[in-house]
């Protein structure tokens, strides 16, 4: 999350981004459409993405390939409605994982 909220935060401030950050994200959206990714943090977090971009009827392959190619070609603006709608996904999990574990 705090890659993603940097990114974003840099991107409305500055319309060009530090490449050592765009590398970051663009690895983290790699790790996250890797359907071979092992790590159970990153199985989760891409569950979580991909059946949210399922409800809108997106094809997660196709998303992340888009959002990789706009990264990598430095379409910042294109590619943010994109990262805000991951951070809001996750956003959403995070706030009913932690109603749950309140008992609400």
């Amino acid at each position: 999350m705090d890659i993603l909220n940097e990114f974003i935060v840099r991107a409305r401030i500055h319309a060009d981004i530090n490449e050592h950050k765009k590398d970051q994200l663009i690895e983290f959206l790699t790790d996250i459409n890797d359907i071979e990714n092992t790590q159970p943090q990153i199985q989760l977090l891409s569950s979580i993405i991909e059946r949210e971009l399922r409800n809108t009827h997106k094809k997660p392959d196709a998303f992340f390939k888009a959002l990789v190619k706009e990264l990598e070609s430095n379409q910042v603006e294109s590619a943010l409605p994109k990262i805000e709608f991951i951070v809001g996904a996750l956003d959403v999990e995070n706030t009913e994982a932690l109603s749950k574990i309140k008992g609400e």
